[in-house]
């Protein structure tokens, strides 16, 4: 596995389970990874929906490129979450004031990858589950 199998087209599908609120969310959407000197960008577009709600959604991600992985920002250069280039479940962790992200990838490049947020915080209780299929 290398680097650059992540780059290119991804079809994206997020199950979002709000468990506060007591909805659930789905997104279906794109994932495009492009070069950018010595990182990807990671732009993600979609359409979300629930019961009676649907919007347009998007995030963008810069994936700085290390030696065994990545280093993974949000588009305003806050750290985000290192990832390693193995394909094996790897845990994550990012704390954001007072909420808290953990993450379970599952990388199976160049073919697919999968990503689970479970995130607590005051008036946060959620799991994303998003699965990404190259195009």
């Amino acid at each position: 596995m290398q680097h650059s199998d992540i780059l290119g087209q991804w079809e994206l599908t997020r199950n979002i389970k709000d468990k506060l609120n007591d909805k659930t969310f789905n997104l279906i959407g794109i994932s495009i990874f492009t070069e950018n000197n010595a990182s990807y960008v990671c732009n993600e577009t979609g359409i979300i929906k629930s019961d009676n709600f649907q919007s347009k959604a998007h995030q963008t991600y810069n994936w700085l490129l290390k030696p065994k992985g990545w280093e993974i920002s949000f588009l305003n250069g806050n750290f985000f979450h290192d990832l390693e280039l193995v394909m094996c479940d790897q845990q994550v962790y990012h704390k954001c004031n007072n909420d808290i992200y953990r993450g379970l990838f599952k990388l199976n490049l160049p073919t697919d990858f999968s990503v689970t947020w479970n995130v607590s915080g005051p008036r946060k209780d959620y799991q994303s589950q998003s699965y990404y299929i190259r195009k």
